[in-house]
């Protein structure tokens, strides 16, 4: 039976047990009489207990991703030009001067699969005392759980490093602009700090569209590992600057709306940095999240051997179409 579930994500697929004589049992005609299919009576209870895990804390991933399903094997997304000034009419009998916007670079967002399982014999379920196959779900959802936030920060742990669809990083200083020969900007650097803080805050509202005009992008969210909140809780709440001599008041920072999003899988012991920090227009960023199939759970029993297998199922991905509505810094 399948049954389709909210979610999950796991890439890790354990290794079947081999049936062998010390997990199999051998029935004759009358023994196939009695046969319970006791992985059908588990089913249920493990299927609840596994999403009941999954579901024992908010997802952190969608407060800084745009989350969409998808029903394709992959999404595209295409960037376009931008109109540049209008052309003054100084006469009368001037014409429309009209403009062909360049096109733009081919995204691709490409859907993976992840599979993850557990089995159960029938001598495990006889013989349970210690509550083992209640773990079993509870590892699984958390082991995936895991995947999934840490899969959605690859973008940005790499967004220094990793060429994009505009041949640079997501965070560069130099991104190419279709219909201009300016650049791009949106690459900060220093540690978290008062002074780069503000100067993040000014260079976000100084990003430019494909024409070089200003985008008018205002800063929303300062994302940040857990090393960086004490930090970013003292820039934006302090009364005064902290640790300045001059105990100035700190009614910018104070007044800058931002919203402190701390994402555990940025950090270093997830394979991130607990020293990078980055800046989004909640509103109006490209960093986008599919879902081509939500988690399932599902079952079958082999009839012979009574091992009854348990796996979950899952594919996305996820990505950036547009450098834009972000500042980084690897806070170095």
């Amino acid at each position: 039976m399948a049954v389709d579930f909210k979610w999950l994500g796991l890439q890790m697929f354990t290794t079947p047990v081999q049936p062998t004589t010390e997990n199999t049992i051998y029935y004759t005609d009358a023994d196939v009489v009695n046969e319970t299919n006791f992985g059908k009576l588990l089913e249920p209870g493990l299927r609840k207990i596994f999403f009941e895990t999954y579901d024992e804390l908010p997802e952190q991933f969608p407060r800084i991703y745009n989350v969409m399903d998808s029903d394709k094997a992959q999404e595209k997304d295409w960037g376009m030009g931008a109109f540049g000034d209008w052309t003054e009419r100084t006469s009368q009998f001037d014409t429309v001067a009209y403009k062909t916007l360049s096109p733009g670079l081919e995204r691709t967002y490409t859907h993976s699969a992840f599979t993850q399982g557990f089995i159960i014999t029938r001598e495990m379920f006889d013989d349970e005392q210690y509550r083992q196959i209640e773990k079993m779900p509870r590892a699984m959802a958390r082991s995936g759980r895991a995947k999934v936030e840490k899969d959605a920060m690859i973008p940005l742990v790499n967004g220094f490093t990793t060429v994009l669809y505009d041949g640079k990083a997501l965070f560069a200083n130099d991104h190419p602009l279709l219909d201009s020969t300016g650049t791009g900007d949106n690459l900060q650097t220093g540690a978290l700090s008062d002074t780069t803080l503000k100067a993040a805050l000014q260079l976000m509202r100084q990003i430019v569209d494909e024409a070089g005009n200003l985008a008018q992008f205002k800063a929303t969210k300062l994302i940040i590992p857990p090393a960086l909140e004490d930090t970013a809780r003292r820039l934006l709440h302090s009364a005064q600057v902290p640790g300045s001599a001059n105990n100035d008041t700190n009614e910018y920072l104070q007044s800058a709306g931002l919203e402190i999003v701390i994402m555990d899988y940025l950090s270093a012991a997830a394979g991130g940095s607990d020293t990078m920090w980055i800046l989004q227009d909640g509103a109006r960023h490209e960093l986008n999240f599919f879902w081509r199939v939500r988690p399932e759970f599902k079952w079958e029993e082999d009839f012979d051997s009574f091992v009854s297998k348990y796996r979950g199922y899952m594919r996305y991905s996820m990505g950036v179409s547009d450098w834009r509505g972000m500042i980084g810094s690897t806070g170095l």
